[in-house]
């Protein structure tokens, strides 16, 4: 019996420390990125390399968010860049390994553009409301980060200051 060690891979938005290649979701609606994963019908993989001319775009299964994110990890998806994703949603895609890269707005080639380019978080690409810190926010809490707070309590996605209740 063999064993393969693990590789630290530390996240980042574009690539991974391995050589191999990385696949990355962009769930669409109507030409721009969906504003729910949830319910969003629709995905076009991107390889890193670019090496497509034009991405594959996939039918998502019609159930549940957690069938969805199988059907991403069988098709050995290792990012998803959608608009509006719950918490548990987003920690179950984690389970599986996908990095999930959320609150994400725009026309869909001008996105996957972005991403090839590693400039996803400017903060034109941020949903309506959420300002530049949403994907920074997800971002942080995804390695670990504890997150940012105002010295009022807690902050809303598009950075007001909501009392502690």
């Amino acid at each position: 019996m063999s064993s393969t060690p693990m590789l630290a891979v530390e996240i980042n938005l574009r690539t991974c420390t391995e050589s191999k290649l990385m696949i990355a979701a962009f769930t669409i609606w109507n030409g721009r990125i969906a504003p729910v994963f949830d319910v969003a019908g629709q995905a076009l993989l991107v390889d890193d390399t670019a090496a497509q001319d034009v991405p594959a775009c996939i039918q998502l299964p019609a159930g549940s968010a957690e069938e969805k994110l199988h059907f991403l990890h069988q098709q050995q998806v290792q990012v998803v860049v959608c608009g509006a994703m719950t918490r548990y949603t987003s920690r179950f895609a984690q389970g599986l390994g996908i990095e999930v890269l959320p609150f994400v707005a725009g026309e869909q080639q001008e996105i996957i553009t972005t991403w090839l380019n590693g400039n996803l978080l400017d903060k034109k690409f941020s949903m309506p409301g959420c300002g530049r810190n949403c994907l920074r926010n997800q971002m942080d809490k995804q390695a670990g980060n504890p997150g940012r707070m105002g010295r009022m309590g807690r902050r809303g996605c598009g950075g007001q200051q909501r009392p502690v209740k």
